[in-house]
């Protein structure tokens, strides 16, 4: 087991990188890096009744505005009208939004003006023919988001509908509303508020518990055995858990566990608590596991990564167009007992960026398959409506200096998954979970 500091990095020349400017129609944007988004992406540009609406005419119309809006990216639309003069920050924009008046004040048929921006938008996101980029309706963007915010508001309670129709609880979280309230895990919710479960989707009941403001109240009426309750609770923020961890006690040794979901925002406050609980059970090494991680933010895998890397370290390096820039760790880490890094196919982006920082840093070796391969980086803007686009802005490269766009983090020990764990998962038959125990006894010297 090496867990040195590899001092032969190539360095590489850095320059600042330019600054982009922002859309006014943008509220918020992050940088966030992963590979499929934990929600369905397919969007439809036109809704049903549009489609049983629009002829010919109109389908030429929205590819003139589509193709319009392909100059709208890295602008700034700011336009009013007065007197029937439009002013723009260019001519070709100007162009675009005297286009987008027209037709929304002339053309003959009915149109939903806020619908063909909509479909101009993603439009422009498709044109960049790039399988990371994309467009989220309001819809779609709200669980994105929800995600990689690592919080949303609501009840703190896994609940699924039954075969009767009504909504069985699952799990309820410790400290949520739902703890608080008493709701019980096997409780059965047949209505909510005014709501019955039988008539609504579950979707309907969960986006209406969580569409509520922090300290709003609701209403659930339960069956508990025989009993009939009412109980209610007062909607609260609910930290979604991306990071667990446990001991796993080998051998007379205790081998700490740390599974990494998602890099959401405040996963790298997680992973320090549960690495901090870890210690208190006197663990002698760690096995961290990013398999099926397909990302998140920059932010939090930095975070995480200085608990382990040298001041002034490597974590990755970004590359626009013309600059590089090397993102060094501020800090000395706290963490110095040997580790190992679980990875597989489905390991990418900020997985692969803690993978190849860990070992091309201090030597640590990577257990299991080669990584994905996604070696760039999106930018998220959250639009006034509530859609989201996310678009490449940069790409990433390992420490050395290495890019891995499709070809992914090669593991230091391949290992494949045995077949008995596809179809029974346990620690048991977890070959490569396995081989990382192994290796790490090694070090112990017994």
């Amino acid at each position: 087991m090496k867990n040195k500091k590899d001092k032969n990095i190539e360095d590489v020349k850095i320059d600042d990188l330019s600054k982009k400017k922002r859309s006014k129609k943008v509220v918020k944007e992050e940088k966030v890096i992963e590979i499929n988004e934990p929600i369905n992406e397919q969007v439809e540009v036109i809704n049903k009744k549009q489609k049983n609406m629009f002829n010919s005419v109109e389908v030429i119309v929205i590819m003139i505005i589509t193709a319009l809006f392909g100059v709208f990216v890295g602008s700034v639309v700011t336009y009013f009208r007065d007197n029937g003069s439009i002013k723009t920050s260019n001519k070709d924009l100007r162009e675009l939004v005297m286009t987008y008046h027209d037709v929304v004040d002339n053309y003959y048929g009915n149109i939903d003006s806020e619908e063909l921006l909509e479909a101009g938008i993603k439009g422009m996101i498709d044109y960049l023919g790039d399988p990371y980029s994309s467009y989220l309706s309001p819809e779609s963007a709200s669980d994105f988001n929800e995600e990689l915010e690592g919080k949303y508001v609501g009840l703190g309670a896994e609940i699924s509908k039954n075969e009767d129709g009504n909504l069985l609880v699952r799990t309820v979280y410790e400290d949520s509303p739902a703890y608080q309230s008493g709701l019980k895990v096997d409780d059965v919710i047949y209505k909510v508020d005014d709501m019955l479960a039988t008539d609504k989707t579950l979707t309907e009941i969960t986006d209406y518990i969580k569409g509520g403001k922090v300290d709003t109240k609701a209403k659930l009426y339960i069956k508990r055995g025989e009993e009939d309750l009412c109980i209610e609770f007062t909607r609260g923020t609910i930290d979604l858990i991306s990071v667990t961890g446990e001991v796993i006690e080998q051998d007379q040794h205790k081998i700490g566990l740390i599974t990494i979901s998602v890099f959401a925002k405040n996963s790298g406050e997680q992973f320090e608590k549960v690495y901090k609980e870890l210690e208190n059970e006197q663990i002698e090494s760690l096995i961290i596991d990013v398999r099926n991680n397909n990302g998140g933010y920059v932010t939090s895998v930095s975070s995480i990564s200085e608990l382990f890397l040298n001041k002034k370290d490597v974590i990755f390096i970004i590359e626009d167009k013309n600059h590089q820039e090397k993102q060094l760790s501020t800090k000395n880490g706290i963490i110095k007992i040997p580790t190992v890094v679980l990875i597989n196919g489905g390991s990418a982006s900020a997985s692969e960026i803690l993978a190849s920082s860990l070992n091309e840093n201090l030597s640590i070796d990577l257990i299991g398959t080669q990584t994905y391969g996604k070696g760039s980086v999106q930018k998220t803007k959250v639009l006034s409506s509530g859609a989201t686009i996310k678009y490449t802005t940069q790409k990433w490269l390992t420490p050395s200096g290495k890019t891995i766009e499709g070809e992914g983090v090669s593991p230091t020990i391949e290992v494949e998954q045995s077949k008995e764990y596809y179809s029974n998962p346990t620690k048991e038959n977890d070959t490569q979970l396995q081989k990382a125990i192994e290796e790490l006894l090694k070090s112990y010297g017994d």
